[in-house]
């Protein structure tokens, strides 16, 4: 795993390098290479965490927790990195505002994701406050 973490690294300073060289060279098309650069670190960084979510997964199944709070969970890890991704290079484009946006959308599907986890936990602490 080291060594797919280092060759990331490596691959993200390239991009860095090169983005920099087309922004000298034209500056309207390095706004895309840092978008590839991007998806392809997401992938491969997905490809990395693969063998955690398995694992999160079989724990999960093993302490008898209900697979849909694992799925929650990681559903929840997805959508704060893509968002993360998203508002990075609308910030790098000098778009902030939008990339605030997209923040905000972030939190608020993974609020809404997580409703019914939350209203599960409060029933649960309810029926056993009421015995």
């Amino acid at each position: 795993m080291i060594t797919d973490v280092l060759k990331l690294c490596g691959f993200g300073l390239l991009a860095v390098i090169l983005c920099v060289i087309v922004r000298q060279m034209k500056p309207e098309s390095a706004v895309f290479v840092n978008i590839a650069a991007g998806v392809m670190i997401l992938i491969v960084t997905v490809k990395i965490l693969s063998p955690s979510v398995k694992a999160i997964g079989e724990l999960a199944d093993g302490a008898g927790i209900s697979g849909d709070f694992s799925e929650v969970l990681l559903k929840a890890l997805a959508i704060s990195y893509i968002t993360k991704l998203s508002a990075d290079c609308a910030n790098d484009v000098g778009e902030t505002a939008l990339g605030s946006k997209l923040e905000l959308a972030g939190r608020v599907s993974i609020s809404a994701l997580s409703l019914p986890v939350f209203t599960e936990l409060a029933g649960l602490i309810t029926s056993m406050i009421n015995g």
